[in-house]
C-alpha cells in the first residue's frame, strides 16, 4: 500500500471510478438506508404501536428513534466498503490510513484530548452562565440506554462521516490539487454546509454555520497533515458522544434525548467562538503529538 493518504496509490483511482463509487455510496445512504429505517419503524409499530406515527412514518420517542436512525449510518459504511472493494479495488481501511492497520492509539488520543477540551469549556461556560443550564428530567433506565447508544452507535455515525468526508471525498479532491488549504476549504466546506439544514441553525444561522465549518476545516487540515483521519475520527466521536450524554436543547437534530442537562439559552456567537478556540487548541496539541511521533 502507498504511504500517501491523500494521493492513494493502492487500487484503481480514476475520476470515473470515484464517480461511480459516489453513486453507490449515496444509494446506500439515502435509498437502502431509508428503506431499512422504514422497515425498522414498521417493526417497531408492530411491537409498540404507541410510539409510532405511521402517517408521518416516524418514531415519537426520541430515544428509540436515536437507536433506529443509526441503521442509515451502518448502511452507509457498508456502501463505502462495497465501493472500495469492487470499484476502487482497495480496502475500506484505505479511507482511514495508507497503512495496513488502523493506529488505535491515535484515535484514542484524539478522543481523549477532544473530550477533555469539550468538558473543560462546558464547565467554564456553566461557571459563567449557570442559569443557561438545568438538569433534565432524570430517568435512570432511559439515561442508561442513552449511554449505551452513545458508546456503541455514535462512533459508527461519526466514523461513517469521517470515512466519507475525510477519506473518500478528500482522496478524490486530492487528485485535483495538493494544496492543503484548498483541500481544507473544499472538504471542510462540504462537511459544514451539509449541516446547515439542522434545526440548530435557528439559533443564529451565521454563527452556527461558523461553528460547523470551523470543525470541518480543522479536522480536514489535521487529516491532511497527519497522513490519516485517525485523530479526526477520535475527535468527532468525542464531540457527538459528549453532547449526547451531557447536553441537549430544544430544536436539536437528535431530538429531546434524555441527556443529563438541558441548555435553556443558546448564545450562538459564544458557541462558535468556543468551537473555534477548542478546535485550534486541539489542532496545536495533535500536531505537536504528531511531530514528536515522527
Amino acid at each position: 500500500m502507498g504511504q500517501h493518504f491523500i494521493r492513494m496509490s493502492e487500487g484503481k483511482n480514476s475520476h470515473w471510478r470515484y464517480f461511480w463509487s459516489l453513486l453507490v455510496i449515496l444509494a446506500f445512504m439515502f435509498v437502502i438506508g431509508t428503506i431499512a429505517y422504514i422497515i425498522a419503524v414498521l417493526l417497531t409499530a408492530f411491537i409498540n404501536p404507541s410510539i409510532v406515527d405511521l402517517e408521518d412514518m416516524m418514531i415519537t420517542d426520541p430515544l428509540v428513534d436515536f437507536y433506529l436512525y443509526h441503521i442509515v449510518n451502518i448502511s452507509a459504511v457498508f456502501g463505502m466498503w462495497l465501493a472500495a472493494r469492487t470499484i476502487l479495488k482497495r480496502k475500506l481501511i484505505s479511507f482511514i490510513t495508507p497503512y495496513n492497520m488502523v493506529n488505535w492509539s491515535k484515535i484514542l488520543y484524539g478522543f481523549l484530548i477532544a473530550f477533555s477540551l469539550f468538558a473543560l469549556f462546558a464547565l467554564l461556560d456553566y461557571a459563567i452562565f449557570p442559569n443557561d443550564y438545568m438538569l433534565n428530567d432524570f430517568d435512570g433506565s432511559r439515561f442508561a440506554w442513552l449511554v449505551v447508544a452513545s458508546i456503541l452507535l455514535v462512533p459508527i455515525q461519526t466514523t461513517s462521516e469521517e470515512l466519507f468526508f475525510r477519506g473518500f471525498l478528500l482522496q478524490w479532491a486530492g487528485k485535483l490539487t495538493k494544496n492543503p488549504i484548498i483541500l481544507m476549504i473544499i472538504i471542510g466546506g462540504i462537511f459544514g454546509s451539509l449541516h446547515f439544514s439542522n434545526p440548530e441553525m435557528e439559533h443564529g444561522a451565521i454563527w452556527v454555520a461558523i461553528d460547523y465549518l470551523a470543525m470541518g476545516f480543522i479536522w480536514t487540515y489535521i487529516s491532511i497533515k497527519t497522513n490519516s483521519s485517525e485523530f479526526s475520527i477520535g475527535a468527532h466521536a468525542a464531540n457527538n458522544m459528549f453532547l449526547c450524554i451531557f447536553l441537549t436543547m430544544e430544536d436539536t437534530v437528535v431530538g429531546n434525548i434524555p441527556s443529563l442537562f438541558v441548555v435553556t439559552n443558546v448564545n450562538a456567537m459564544l458557541s462558535a467562538l468556543t468551537t473555534v478556540t477548542t478546535g485550534l487548541i486541539f489542532l496545536y496539541i495533535v500536531m505537536r503529538k504528531h511531530r514528536k511521533g515522527n
